[in-house]
């Protein structure tokens, strides 16, 4: 997918009828990877699918550790999850 003059703002739709921000979006959401949670009532385990994009690139963490309660699994790309991290 392109970008052109339509994609700098969200609310400006292309002349499609398309919202490229959102096409970019989920893009996005399909080149992450898969994460699963599972909660039993003693346990919870955490499971993130690592995975580089090519040979020479290095893994980065997919369960990042808040607390020593809580932890988060990024399922997509992890720039986006660690913005919200570290707020």
């Amino acid at each position: 997918m392109f970008r052109n003059q339509y994609d700098n703002d969200v609310t400006v739709w292309s002349p499609q009828g398309r919202i490229h921000q959102i096409e970019y979006a989920m893009e996005a959401v399909k080149q992450g990877s898969a994460t699963v949670g599972l909660k039993s009532k003693t346990h919870a385990v955490l499971v993130a699918l690592k995975r580089a994009q090519s040979e020479l690139a290095a893994h980065q963490k997919k369960i990042l550790h808040v607390d020593n309660h809580i932890g988060i699994s990024i399922a997509g790309l992890t720039a986006d999850a660690r913005l919200l991290w570290y707020v």
